[in-house]
């Protein structure tokens, strides 16, 4: 049955419309008077049109943010959302206080935050782990007229490198549930519309989403990328490989794929951080590859994960695709010792993208820490 959550966003979609333009199987005559009682939407001469307040347009951008993310939105718009973040925070690290942990409402609330990364899980038993901050958080604050004041509590901690470190992990290949995670996600992080749902359809059924044929290209560009990755696994990460990674991400999408960049490149919306430039590209690279030679153990790769990121990234050598690039090197050294898969999801963005494209200073440890924490907590919900 659709809510009156669900209503209104096809009214938004729809508007200025009529109630059978909505298409609903079920009965919506309800919410549509609810929505009219609550000041949502107003109906002259049976036409519907949405109101503007504050309340709406929070509402507006929530579910336009969760339809672009393959989230749902109902959850977000949930009277226990606010309550739960206020929980966890004053609770913190708990993430079963026992104000939410024997109500049903509440503790499925927030594994569904869980499983998308809003919350990142440190320890099974006791649950304990972090909120993220995200600007969904925001919308829902403003929905609800109240403050949602997130602390994010992410540091280096050697129990989480142990619980990484410990343990069986299960080889990779590309069918792997995990690998559909990371393409997604990947590619969700430069602005595609694919779901997971819809990225392992496509890769194996070969059912294409309505979606955008570039944010289609991009999953498959990924896709193909990792397989490379996985088929030259135990070779040395060269120059010449990152540009076949390069290559294939960027297939179809920009005309120097695999090559190096032939002029400087901005990072769009954060001046202060700087790349190199053309002419020092190549010896930076080899020196790049010859610090990933000097890592040759899981420890090694797990503790400097933040820095193998930040060194690649901040050359940023290629025209375009140099964070998908980037993601996937840190997969292929995470593989290649026996590591578990990074896998990124909609609830984390925000986080990553502050200690990377977005960050006005270089931090290495913060960003492992936070690596790490992201792949603890799928390895622990999992």
């Amino acid at each position: 049955m659709p809510t009156k959550y669900d209503v209104f966003a096809r009214i938004i979609e729809k508007a200025p419309c009529k109630p059978k333009d909505l298409q609903f199987q079920a009965e919506i005559y309800n919410h549509l008077s609810a929505l009219e009682n609550r000041r949502w939407i107003k109906k002259e001469k049976g036409i519907i049109t949405p109101l503007k307040t504050t309340q709406t347009i929070a509402a507006a951008k929530i579910i336009k943010y969760c339809l672009k993310s393959g989230l749902n939105y109902n959850h977000f718009f949930s009277r226990n959302l606010p309550l739960a973040i206020r929980s966890l925070v004053d609770n913190a690290p708990r993430l079963r206080p026992s104000n939410l942990r024997n109500n049903k409402d509440f503790v499925e609330l927030l594994k569904y935050l869980e499983q998308h990364q809003f919350i990142l899980i440190r320890k099974r038993k006791p649950r304990t782990g972090t909120v993220l901050e995200h600007q969904i958080f925001k919308y829902v604050a403003s929905f609800h007229g109240e403050k949602i004041s997130v602390r994010e509590t992410i540091k280096k901690n050697k129990e989480i490198t142990k619980n990484i470190l410990n343990g069986k992990n299960t080889p990779i290949n590309p069918f792997d549930k995990r690998v559909f995670s990371f393409l997604a996600g990947s590619a969700q992080l430069e602005g595609s519309t694919i779901t997971e749902g819809e990225t392992v359809n496509l890769i194996l059924k070969d059912i294409y989403p309505e979606k955008p044929q570039k944010d289609v290209q991009m999953v498959k560009n990924l896709h193909a990328s990792l397989k490379y990755l996985l088929d030259n696994l135990q070779e040395d990460i060269t120059p010449k490989r990152i540009k076949k990674i390069n290559e294939q991400i960027m297939f179809s999408l920009h005309s120097n794929a695999g090559n190096y960049k032939k002029t400087h490149n901005k990072i769009q919306g954060n001046p202060s951080f700087k790349t190199a430039g053309p002419v020092e590209v190549p010896l930076l690279m080899e020196q790049f590859c010859e610090y990933l030679h000097t890592i040759d153990n899981k420890e090694k790769c797990i503790e400097n994960i933040g820095k193998i990121h930040n060194e690649l990234q901040r050359i940023h050598p290629f025209s375009d695709g140099n964070s998908r690039t980037t993601r996937t090197i840190i997969n292929w050294m995470l593989i290649k010792h026996d590591l578990p898969l990074l896998v990124l999801k909609m609830g984390a963005f925000d986080t990553y993208m502050s200690l990377t494209k977005l960050s006005k200073d270089r931090n290495d440890e913060k960003l492992t820490a936070f690596i790490q924490a992201a792949i603890l907590h799928e390895k622990l919900i999992n």
